[in-house]
């Protein structure tokens, strides 16, 4: 007994006696179709044997008397050597026959047909000598008076012979029918009762074994849901018993742990509580349903309320920002692709700016936990990129008057309105024309940048014709580009959508994209402006076939001050051209890339808002 405590055991016990009863149910079945299967056997050979044995003596006998008969119409002298050899066959099946006695009244049979069969080879002998002293016409009575009477009463026999065995072969045919059908119905009742007896033993060796695994299952449940205390019933000495006394254990050592450690928990709450509120920027802490749940000291100040005072009320209840409660509310519901902004606030009547950082805490079911906010300070940064700014424009400004001026003077010795000049000198001259109009196009780029960047910069939104904007740009470029055998083209539709965007802006950045291309298209090459609907947003496009970029300054073009090179022919630009039309473009809600291969061309494409 002490051998069946263990679960295993219990298990494998159950097993040994399936196995048994499915031995049991094999052998039976074996024997059942052994037995059926030597009845069929015996059935088969036996009695096919003696009627395959009557089917050749008859072919015989009707060879040899068909024979007969032409011997008599054409006195073939070889047919009696046919006779006389058929002789042979028939008595080697005649003997078969009689070797193979498995029937009631089939010896007699083979008995009475080797009579007849000798009385029908005598009968043939005497007409073997009857015949050469008599016609044709006496052969013939001869025959059907002696031969062919002995011929009938052979077939006849044979004929017996094959019915007794057909008919011992039906009767054999029908009891193996009779004992398959018995085997397979024994089969079948000792297969149920085999089945019933093992069902029965496994559902009541099911519900004793799953019993104790159910109530230890309860009691997890118990100290998931906080029940620490809770002790699971042991019921049997197995392996599930000895399961049960081990979480008893635990659940034991876990609740004197929760005791003696509720303590120190508080403790470290205390202290990461004090961390946060020692730090210098202003951070918010909310529960799922935007309640507040902390304040540090910075965000009391900036927002001018007491933490004992707002916790648990709803964030806009204390904090009455529609554009940060909204920021918030896209971060956690995965609205907005990044979790910072920049956002302004008035502090003291002095505008601040914070960098808002929103990160989400889930816990172990993917649920929200907690939101923290953190306002990070960047007031000084903003004022330090101000100054820069306004550093910047202040000095490309003083740089716009004396480079006016050089131009002037430039152009006026080289109309050669002040004297002649020679060949080098006018050379020279261009050179410095050509660097001036350089500089002055970094100056005028410059001064827009800052203009972009300035907190001053407006911009005139309104619902402009996509294909008018771009009809314009083609008008300024057209002749230039002609002149320089370079074919432009506008395929912008005329009944496209609105764009709602800033005239002036948008036409530079397309103004912009179609002087670079002009710049970096040989004569021959062509320049085409296009627009199409993608969402809810208009892509406009400048494509070109002309010199390409590079694949790895795809993304860097469009930061400020960047020059490129390509097989030894320097990009142009100052640098600055296509970081204002991000600029340009960002500001109205698009963006703005670059698709290029080398020597196959260039296409610009960028993204505006649609008339709704």
């Amino acid at each position: 007994m002490c051998f069946i405590k263990t679960l295993k055991s219990k298990i494998v016990t159950i097993n040994v006696f399936l196995v048994l009863v499915i031995v049991m149910i094999g052998l039976l079945s074996s024997f059942n179709i052994y037995r059926v299967g030597g009845k069929i056997d015996g059935l088969i050979t036996n009695n096919y044997k003696s009627i395959d044995a009557s089917t050749k003596m008859t072919e015989v006998i009707e060879t040899q008397d068909k024979t007969i008969l032409r011997y008599i119409a054409f006195e073939n002298k070889s047919a009696i050597d046919i006779i006389y050899n058929n002789n042979e066959e028939f008595y080697k099946w005649l003997n078969i026959a009689k070797t193979n006695i498995t029937e009631v009244g089939e010896a007699s049979n083979t008995n009475k047909i080797s009579e007849d069969y000798l009385l029908f080879v005598k009968s043939f002998s005497k007409f073997h000598e009857y015949q050469t002293s008599h016609t044709n016409q006496e052969n013939m009575k001869f025959y059907n008076s002696k031969i062919y009477p002995s011929v009938v009463k052979v077939k006849a026999d044979l004929g017996i012979l094959a019915k007794l065995n057909e008919k011992a072969m039906f009767k054999g045919r029908d009891n193996a029918k009779s004992n398959a059908l018995n085997a397979m119905h024994f089969i079948l009742l000792i297969s149920s009762i085999a089945a019933i007896i093992g069902l029965i033993i496994s559902l009541i060796f099911t519900n004793k074994s799953l019993k104790p695994i159910y109530l230890l299952t309860e009691t997890i449940k118990s100290v998931k849901q906080g029940e620490i205390n809770k002790q699971a019933p042991v019921i049997n000495e197995d392996e599930i018993g000895m399961l049960a006394m081990e979480f008893n254990n635990m659940t034991n050592r876990l609740y004197e742990f929760e005791q003696s450690t509720t303590g120190k928990l508080l403790s470290e709450r205390n202290k990461s509580i004090a961390i946060v509120k020692s730090i210098t920027d202003p951070l918010i802490v909310l529960d799922a349903s935007y309640k507040i749940q902390l304040l540090n000291e910075s965000c009391e100040n900036i927002f001018g309320v007491l933490e004992q005072n707002v916790i648990n009320s709803h964030f806009l209840e204390t904090i009455r920002n529609m554009e940060l409660y909204d920021y918030i509310f896209c971060v956690v519901d995965n609205k907005v692709p990044i979790t910072e902004k920049i956002i302004s606030l008035k502090v003291n009547d002095r505008t601040c700016f914070f960098n808002i950082i929103v990160t989400v805490v889930y816990d172990k079911e993917n649920k929200i936990n907690a939101i923290v906010i953190l306002l990070k300070n960047i007031t000084e940064y903003k004022e330090l990129e101000k100054v820069r700014t306004d550093f910047i424009a202040t000095i490309s400004h003083e740089f716009k008057t004396p480079l006016t001026s050089i131009m002037m003077g430039v152009g006026l010795i080289l109309e050669k309105n002040l004297g002649s000049i020679n060949k080098k000198q006018e050379e020279l001259l261009d050179t410095i024309k050509e660097e001036t109009e350089k500089l002055t196009d970094l100056v005028s780029d410059l001064l827009r940048l800052s203009k972009i960047q300035s907190d001053q910069a407006v911009y005139n939104i309104k619902a402009y014709s996509i294909a008018e904007i771009a009809n314009d740009c083609v008008k300024n470029y057209e002749v230039q580009a002609r002149n320089i055998g370079i074919t432009l083209y506008n395929s912008v539709e005329v009944d496209l959508y609105n764009v709602i965007v800033d005239k002036e802006k948008i036409t530079w950045v397309l103004n912009n994209l179609v002087s670079n291309a002009i710049k970096y298209t040989n004569s021959g090459g062509k320049i085409t402006i296009g627009a199409f609907i993608d969402g809810e947003k208009m892509k406009v496009f400048v494509k070109d076939n002309g010199k390409g970029i590079p694949r790895e300054y795809h993304e860097k073009i469009f930061e400020k001050f960047v020059k490129i090179s390509a097989y030894d022919t320097e990009f142009l630009s100052s640098g600055i051209g296509l970081s204002i039309a991000k600029g340009i473009v960002e500001a109205h809600d698009g963006t703005i890339y670059c698709e290029s291969e080398v020597d196959k061309g260039s296409n610009f494409i960028f993204t505006l808002p649609m008339e709704k």
